[in-house]
């Protein structure tokens, strides 16, 4: 019996249709990652410059919508690593904003990113906010830099939860940044504390030398 060629030649048609659909979604894709990624960065620095990131994140909320959109009937791109970044940086720039202009917190599943990349956020918001409590340190706002870095703390122990495979959730490497931030940070806090005091203490002194 011999096979149908020409049956043949339309399932391979089929599939290279399927295929070709499949690529035409894989460059949108990476495309919207790199757009999601640009507009997260300008958000992260607009909250480090007290500026107003309203806009911005519309079009980040939007743009992560479309590619969910785009990519939803090829769920194995939607979750791979080509949109990693774009998410991760949209995650980070959220969290950031929802603590410092003290808002609600929304989820991966609200602002249509996945919950790995949410969690590899998160750890980068850290460095974020080390880098706030630098700012107020520098600025002798110690209570400040105090009630953030207890914010940092919490993030930490959050992150050390999870104990995965790369495979899974590539988190090892922002655990242990996280935990070093945390310590670097409560060291610079203490060291200006006690710069604090002893300027205090001197102060008092010079008060009393000046009274006599």
């Amino acid at each position: 019996m011999n096979p149908d060629i020409d049956e043949l030649e339309q399932i391979i048609s089929g599939i290279n249709d399927k295929i070709d659909d499949k690529d035409t979604v894989r460059e949108l894709v990476m495309k919207s990652s790199r757009t999601i990624e640009r507009i997260s960065r300008q958000i992260i620095q607009l909250i480090h410059n007290d500026g107003d990131p309203k806009d911005k994140f519309t079009d980040a909320f939007q743009e992560a919508s479309k590619v969910k959109s785009i990519a939803e009937d090829y769920p194995e791109l939607y979750h791979s690593g080509m949109l990693r970044n774009g998410f991760q940086e949209l995650a980070e720039a959220h969290i950031l904003w929802a603590i410092k202009s003290e808002r609600d917190i929304m989820g991966p599943k609200d602002i249509n990113i996945t919950p790995e990349s949410y969690l590899l956020g998160l750890g980068d918001v850290v460095g974020e906010l080390r880098r706030m409590i630098l700012d107020h340190l520098a600025n002798d706002e110690l209570e400040a830099a105090r009630g953030l870095l207890v914010t940092m703390e919490r993030i930490k122990d959050m992150l050390m939860y999870y104990d995965y495979p790369n495979a899974i959730l590539p988190i090892k490497h922002k655990q242990d940044v996280a935990r070093d931030l945390v310590e670097k940070t409560r060291g610079d806090i203490t060291h200006c504390l006690m710069n604090a005091s002893l300027k205090k203490k001197m102060d008092e002194v010079l008060k009393k030398c000046h009274a006599t």
